[in-house]
Formats: structure tokens, C-alpha cells, sequence
């Protein structure tokens, strides 16, 4: 029983970043490598994931998935993702913002994406 209340403990700890959402539920904040990563596994999921909204401004190495010409990317400390549409916000305009993204994790082929269902700008 204590080997298995240390095991709930550690795993709780183990990295596990959490934000409030309208001050109200607590949810999992991912990044956009362990997005990547667990594409298969997340795939048709909400995640949330906070970044700096780049617009069409994307790095090379950020994997465009094709789906509609005002594709956008978000990036964080971990890498790139892109999004399908611009979530709300102005590809110019908005670009270089700090925003929390509630979205939906998809693929096309290998190509892990995200479909915005909320997007806040965080100040």
C-alpha cells in the first residue's frame, strides 16, 4: 500500500503543469513537444497549450500540414505547431502575442496539427 501511495505521489509530481481556465477548472497544460510526440495518443483530444502566436511567420523546421492557405503556427520553449485557421486572431497583426490555446489534436499523414477551439491572449 505505501509503495503504491509513493507511486501516485511521484507521478503527480512528475512534471504535470497545470492552469486555472476562466479561474475556474484546473487543466493539464501541454507542450508542443509532448504534443508532438503523443500525437498518435492525443489525436481527436483538447489540449491546452500556451506559446507565442507566430501567424504565416513560421520557422522552417515547423511541419506545415496543408490544410487551408491561413494555416498558422504557435511556438513555445519546445518547438512548433501549426494550427488549422487562425484561431480568431490576425496573422500580421496579432503576430509575436503570448496566447493559451484550447484546441483539438489532429494529424494529416504524420503531421501533427491543432485545431483552435479557443484561443485567449495571455498579458
Amino acid at each position: 500500500m505505501k509503495r503504491l501511495f509513493v507511486l501516485m505521489f511521484l507521478t503527480l509530481l512528475s512534471g504535470c503543469a497545470t492552469v486555472n481556465v476562466n479561474g475556474e477548472a484546473r487543466v493539464r497544460l501541454f507542450t508542443v513537444s509532448e504534443i508532438l510526440k503523443n500525437c498518435t495518443s492525443l489525436s481527436g483530444k483538447e489540449v491546452v497549450v500556451e506559446g507565442t502566436y507566430r501567424g504565416w511567420s513560421c520557422p522552417a523546421d515547423c511541419r506545415n500540414p496543408g490544410i487551408t492557405r491561413s494555416d498558422v503556427c504557435i511556438t513555445d520553449s519546445t518547438g512548433c505547431i501549426y494550427l488549422s485557421g487562425t484561431g480568431g486572431l490576425d496573422p500580421l497583426t496579432d503576430r509575436g502575442k503570448r496566447v493559451r490555446i484550447l484546441a483539438l489534436v489532429s494529424r494529416k499523414g504524420s503531421v501533427c496539427y491543432l485545431k483552435p477551439e479557443k484561443v485567449d491572449e495571455l498579458r
